[in-house]
């Protein structure tokens, strides 16, 4: 398991930002967004791009030595990790497809509106502190940052009107799985959603305008196969437009 961690919902005055892209040396770059400042999250990966990059303001990527091309750029929206099931890969995959068997092509789903983020300093002290990691004891975490007690137990009766929060599951340990990064470009994110929810690991997905970012953890050649299968026959039902995507190498959040 790891979690419980939290991830900032988007609000009208608060964006975060994902850049996939591809340098001459990703490495460098890599080992250069550690100290980046505004970085939430960076990784070097191997395919359709070579660098991942979320944010929390624009920044201007192609500025820097060696890139070579932007991928995809676009505001980060909400982010799902679907309550999985452990059941072997094989059984996962039928049930894949009698849903994908059913799927038909409807009008775009209904956007959500936004509300303003209005977090003081303490708050985002809070955040900063709790965001990898929202069982930490709380009174050396508090005394840490200097935040009295009464402000994190508001701000924590509040945390789901701000945040979503996620926990992966993992039955074989994180660290034995292939990491994936697929960009898929749908109108039906919550048919695409459900459909990775049958995985036996954590799917993470991450919205973004009409694209899906989903990191999904697979473990052997045949299981990754029959996921490669599994998106074209996603794309022959119209459920989404095109894919790219890449493995992860190293990342940091």
């Amino acid at each position: 398991l790891i979690g419980p961690w939290m991830s900032l919902k988007p609000h009208s005055n608060y964006r975060e930002y994902v850049y996939l892209m591809n340098f001459s040396d990703p490495s460098h770059v890599f080992r250069g967004l550690k100290e980046f400042p505004n970085t939430l999250y960076h990784g070097m990966t191997f395919g359709s791009f070579n660098t991942l990059v979320i944010t929390d303001r624009q920044l201007d990527f192609p500025q820097l030595k060696g890139f070579e091309s932007m991928v995809y750029q676009g505001v980060k929206g909400y982010s799902h990790t679907p309550k999985t099931e452990y059941s072997p890969w094989d059984q996962s995959f039928e049930k894949m497809y009698e849903v994908l068997e059913e799927f038909t092509p409807f009008g775009s789903e209904q956007k959500r509106d936004l509300y303003p983020l209005n977090w003081g300093k303490d708050e985002w002290k809070l955040y900063h502190a709790f965001r990898l990691n929202v069982r930490r004891s709380a009174a050396p975490v508090l005394n840490k940052i200097k935040v009295q007690y009464e402000t994190y137990a508001k701000w924590m009766k509040n945390l789901k009107d701000h945040c979503t929060l996620h926990t992966e599951f993992y039955p074989e340990g994180c660290n034995n799985y292939m990491d994936y990064c697929l960009l898929l470009d749908s109108d039906y994110k919550r048919s695409v959603t459900s459909l990775f929810s049958f995985f036996p690991t954590t799917p993470l997905i991450m919205e973004m305008n009409n694209q899906l970012l989903i990191s999904v953890k697979v473990m052997t050649s045949v299981v990754i196969r029959s996921m490669i299968c599994m998106l074209y026959d996603m794309k022959t039902k119209k459920m989404i437009r095109e894919v790219c995507h890449a493995v992860v190498l190293h990342d940091q959040r």
